[in-house]
């Protein structure tokens, strides 16, 4: 039996403690930091835990809310069709026209989403069925500029520079529809029906820029069968 001195043992012993794996150093270094902190990461969990539901019921008290908006705004719309078919001294008339007014104007406070902005367009469409001009603009103004993304934009567009028009400014009606098909080339539904009516408007001012504005029509939309370009080869031929 071979006898080592008991230092030399010792000193080997302490030389197989302290020989530790990379690894090993790691797991020892991170448990001691967790033992330090862990009341801090017992905070940082319970807070994102907090955010999370948070947000989980931001989320679903938004969408119920965005849900009634809609269901509000099918009401009124439902109220608007029946009120629409209404003569005007029909019994009943002067109430159903208070109602939708009063269930399109709580949804139009908000014109910037869609609810909003389609009750703020019925608004106006009533503005200017009733004459009310200036109304009508402000409202169609409102609706163009808070939806530049939807299809609403382009309607208000439209019906903005009928207003204008029928408010006797036919020069910033002339500017809507020039700006109209600028804006949207002959991409929109309206597109025909913009260029039409700005050579309508450019006839009383320049004969020959107006007929330059219908043939520009007829090249774009004949192909398609537009009643706008069929409108508009009559004009050129009684404008010659």
């Amino acid at each position: 039996m071979t006898c080592f001195p008991e230092g030399l043992f010792m000193a080997k012993n302490k030389d197989k403690e302290v020989q530790l794996t990379a690894s090993e150093k790691m797991t020892q270094s991170v448990d001691s930091w967790l033992g330090r902190h862990i009341k801090l990461i017992a905070s940082i969990v319970i807070a994102v835990v907090a955010v999370i539901v948070i947000a989980a019921i931001v989320t679903v008290v938004v969408n119920n809310n965005q849900s009634k908006r809609y269901e509000k705004l099918d009401a009124v719309t439902a109220s608007y069709a029946e009120f629409s078919a209404m003569d005007g001294d029909a019994e009943g008339y002067a109430e159903a026209k208070n109602n939708v007014i009063a269930g399109a104007e709580e949804l139009a406070k908000n014109p910037k989403n869609y609810p909003g902005a389609k009750a703020n367009l019925i608004l106006a469409d009533m503005a200017f069925d009733d004459g009310d001009y200036n109304k009508a603009i402000e409202l169609y103004s409102l609706v163009a500029s808070s939806q530049t993304k939807t299809f609403l934009r382009e309607v208000a567009l439209m019906s903005l520079a009928a207003s204008y028009e029928e408010n006797g400014d036919k020069a910033a009606a002339l500017k809507v529809y020039n700006d109209f098909f600028d804006e949207y080339d002959t991409e929109s539904f309206y597109s025909s029906r913009a260029l039409f009516n700005a050579a309508r408007l450019t006839e009383e001012t320049d004969k020959a820029l107006a007929i330059s504005i219908y043939e520009q029509l007829i090249a774009y939309f004949e192909s398609y069968n537009s009643e706008y370009a069929k409108l508009a080869k009559s004009r050129v031929a009684q404008l010659n």
